[in-house]
């Protein structure tokens, strides 16, 4: 890479920093002027020892502790559907800085194209991608715990104390529990009944605690007694067989858990399809619903490819705009570059969402996309170096 590539690429990198930071932090202050007295409750609650309530300045700093560990899990999370914005708007920063100072016109009297000094913003917007691509597989998956809590589970390292109501297995089997820790696999006081073929429960098995090992759930203390019949002895039981595992009941539990998924997650999940009816209704899972939850995990799965390959083609078609070998009003260009990017970003993440009538969901998600190829081949072709 050479000096000139360095250059452009560093100025680039701290455009896009700075207007991460400039976003990110216009939403922390946003939500703290919102919620600023629930915060401070929070403090003085977590903050009180033996000897009293503490004090202004403690407060305030753990405040400020608590609003920053409970939103950075979720800008992380923020990060990959802002960025493809952000990197427009910075390649549009670049591009006005570099040509304030005529060095546009300096390169181009050097020989060197306009297309050639494209080269490293192309390289800067797809190590964006590649960190993009790398949150969605790895880090948020990790972090999707942290990114459910609310408020007032700020500051909590894990979710504990989530109760389990009455979640079906595919044999048709009601699991409940007090609590589920879901980092450690753990279920506390567990209730499983086991019903017949008509409906009503004829066994239930009860444990203090149940820990999931190797595709069951093995049971501390639990034993299984008769409900229909009273004189039916107890049975010790150590261990329930099921495909009900912890990822499963997480998916149950929370309704956006699945934006969270990686793209190996949801591929387990899709080859246990009957897995995606939890939460329905207790007396079997409905196979439409199964149906539009696969659907759905189809989108999420191969829209955040769509997501990205729209980012880089929106980036493709606002270039022309502001790569200019002749001096031009950037504000003016900025107003007719603004309404394409967002239609293009907001274009892409729509698609990814929303069901396209007689495409199957792996394909709809790119509609968008196919839709942008064409305008951003034009738009790069357009360029006159």
């Amino acid at each position: 890479m050479s000096t000139l590539d360095r250059y452009i690429a560093r100025q680039y990198l701290v455009n896009i920093i700075a207007l991460v930071v400039v976003l990110f932090a216009f939403i922390i202050t946003i939500d703290l002027s919102l919620n600023f007295d629930d915060f401070m409750s929070m403090a003085q609650t977590r903050g009180a020892t033996a000897e009293g309530e503490p004090s202004a300045v403690r407060k305030l700093l753990l405040a400020v502790f608590l609003v920053f560990d409970y939103w950075w899990p979720k800008l992380i999370q923020l990060f990959n559907y802002l960025i493809g914005l952000v990197v427009i708007g910075a390649m549009g920063f670049t591009c006005a800085q570099m040509a304030r100072h005529r060095e546009f016109v300096a390169a181009l009297a050097g020989g060197v194209s306009l297309f050639r000094l494209l080269r490293p913003l192309l390289l800067v917007a797809l190590l964006m991608t590649t960190i993009q691509a790398f949150n969605f597989e790895f880090v948020i998956p990790r972090l999707a715990d942290l990114i459910q809590r609310n408020r007032d589970q700020a500051s909590q390292r894990r979710l504990d104390d989530l109760p389990v109501r009455l979640v079906p297995d595919s044999m048709r089997r009601l699991f409940y529990a007090r609590s589920f820790d879901a980092e450690a696999g753990v279920l506390t006081d567990l209730t499983v009944l086991e019903r017949s073929p008509l409906g009503p429960a004829v066994r239930a098995i009860v444990a203090p605690r149940a820990v999931w090992r190797d595709g069951g759930w093995d049971l501390e203390g639990g034993f299984a007694e008769s409900r229909s019949s009273q004189q039916a002895p107890r049975q010790a039981v150590a261990r329930i067989e099921t495909d009900l595992d912890p990822v499963a009941i997480k998916v149950a539990r929370f309704a956006g858990y699945s934006q969270s998924l990686s793209w190996r997650q949801i591929s387990e999940l899709l080859r246990r399809p009957e897995l995606l009816g939890l939460g329905a209704s207790p007396e079997g899972r409905d196979p439409t619903l199964i149906r539009q939850r696969v659907e759905e995990l189809e989108r999420i799965r191969f829209g955040r490819v769509a997501i990205m390959l729209s980012n880089l083609l929106s980036l493709l078609i606002v270039t022309p705009f502001f790569l200019r070998k002749e001096p031009s009003n950037v504000l003016l260009s900025s107003l007719k570059a603004a309404p394409l990017a967002v239609v293009g970003v907001l274009g892409g993440v729509l698609g990814a969402s929303a069901a396209v009538p007689g495409l199957p969901p792996s394909v709809g998600v790119f509609v968008p996309a196919l839709i942008l190829l064409p305008m951003a081949i034009a738009a790069v072709t357009s360029i006159r170096s």
